[in-house]
């Protein structure tokens, strides 16, 4: 009973309302309001933010590079704003540090069948002026970031890698190239979509199954041992080498010093020999002078004791032309008598009767010269 009194009093007091003369207006008054927040709608861009203003009866999108407010027509458009600044998205075995709560890292099946787990860091960014084809083929939000940056680099990189054999893995170089042509090739592919990678790389070793890993890192000692063994005799033939080319040396010094000794002396032998040939020359010249001056002085002297001689000779041959005959006879007489000018004899004279008479003389006897 109470009930049916309480509706009864409801509907009455609704219908004094409805007949009030100022509900109307306000109704209207609401209406309009509600109306103006639908329409005058404010976008804000900051400025690590790009905005994108799409006109939706039109399909008109309009970017808004520069930070500020923007009123646009709610009813008519919707308005976006994509983050512009890089990103990094890690993908990683570690629950907790990558960008999924769980495990998030790259499994890699190799060439030759094993499994390699790899962590992947990929830096990327949005392109600006493409920021309406971001819009129109990723949605709104961060969707590019899971449809192109996780999904697709996850999918290259995974080819590529798998190229590698499982010991390849090892090599850091093998690795960074293969990262170095998934990259080449995931920009080219998307450019077109307005996403740029500014670089991929593995932050931390592959990972591999435990015993695998074992059999591994033997083979690497093994391997390790075998390289030391190599440095070992490289550097032995490094210091024979450096020994042979030292001895070279000193071989090489020796026979230039004693190529310079010799030449030296060759020199000296030849300066030598060319005094020796000067003196000879000198000599030879002096001697030849001197005996060309003795033969002349010579042959002077010659013809002097001839021309000598020779009046010699016609003194002689007028004087014995003069000595023939009686006048050479006088001569001789006369010669004799000079010699016997000059002699003295003593004696004592004897004069016996009939007995034989002696002569002596006491000193011999003069010699006569012509």
């Amino acid at each position: 009973m109470k009930n049916d009194n309480y509706d009864d009093y409801d509907d009455g007091l609704l219908k004094k309302i409805l007949r009030s003369p100022f509900i109307w207006p306000a109704v209207a008054f609401l209406v309009i309001i509600i109306l103006c927040m639908n329409v005058a709608k404010f976008g804000r861009v900051s400025g690590e933010q790009v905005g994108i203003l799409l006109n939706k009866l039109t399909g008109k999108v309009e970017i808004i590079n520069q930070s500020g407010v923007k009123v646009y027509n709610g009813i008519t458009s919707d308005f976006y704003v994509l983050d512009k600044t890089l990103q990094t998205l890690n993908m990683t075995e570690r629950s907790g540090e990558g960008d999924r709560k769980g495990k998030d890292d790259l499994k890699i099946k190799t060439i030759d069948g094993s499994d390699v787990y790899v962590d992947l860091k990929v830096v990327y960014k949005i392109d600006p002026s493409m920021a309406d084809v971001v819009i129109e083929t990723s949605g709104p939000g961060n969707n590019y970031m899971k449809k192109w940056a996780r999904d697709y680099t996850r999918s290259i990189c995974r080819n590529y890698l798998g190229e590698l054999t499982t010991e390849e893995f090892y090599d850091s170089t093998k690795r960074k190239g293969k990262i170095i042509a998934a990259t080449k090739e995931i920009r080219e592919k998307l450019q077109p979509f307005g996403i740029v990678i500014n670089s991929i790389v593995i932050p931390q070793k592959p990972h591999f199954y435990k015993e695998y890993e074992d059999k591994i890192k033997k083979k690497k000692l093994a391997d390790q041992a075998v390289l030391e063994e190599r440095s070992k005799a490289l550097a032995a033939k490094q210091r024979q080498h450096t020994q042979i080319v030292q001895a070279t040396n000193v071989k090489n010094v020796a026979i230039e010093q004693f190529t310079g000794k010799m030449e030296q002396k060759v020199i000296v032998a030849q300066a030598e020999g060319e005094k020796v040939r000067k003196a000879a020359d000198a000599y030879f010249d002096q001697i030849t002078i001197g005996s060309e001056a003795q033969l002349y002085q010579r042959k002077k002297q010659a013809a002097g004791i001839l021309a000598v001689k020779q009046a010699e000779a016609k003194g002689i041959e007028a004087m014995k032309k003069a000595l023939e005959g009686e006048g050479g006879r006088n001569m001789v007489k006369m010669e004799y008598a000079k010699k016997l000018r000059q002699i003295k004899i003593d004696g004592k004279p004897f004069s016996v009767d009939s007995r034989i008479e002696k002569f002596e003389h006491s000193k011999p006897a003069a010699t006569f010269s012509k």
